[in-house]
């Protein structure tokens, strides 16, 4: 969490400098601690958002909607299963 704050602290400095050019990208970053795992998404005006599961970039809609449909099932999933909704929610 605190890594990912601090990135998204970056992407805040360098929106308000009129020096340098803003980055432009959003970020998802995963972890895991000893409160299990963590999905962090950034933006580039530096503001952080914890997620259960969610896409960015283009055509990112579809793949939320997918993800959202299926989010509740998730705990109950093999590591496997979980990569096939991965890789459905790309399609």
């Amino acid at each position: 969490g605190r890594l990912v704050t601090d990135l998204a602290d970056r992407h805040q400095r360098t929106t308000q400098s009129y020096v340098r050019r803003p980055y432009g990208v959003g970020l998802l970053v995963a972890s895991f601690d000893k409160n299990g795992p963590h999905v962090y998404q950034t933006c580039p005006s530096g503001n952080v958002y914890e997620c259960y599961a969610t896409a960015i970039g283009a055509r990112s809609q579809s793949g939320r909607t997918y993800l959202e449909k299926h989010c509740e099932s998730f705990e109950e999933c093999s590591k496997d299963d979980l990569i096939m909704h991965a890789l459905k929610a790309l399609v």
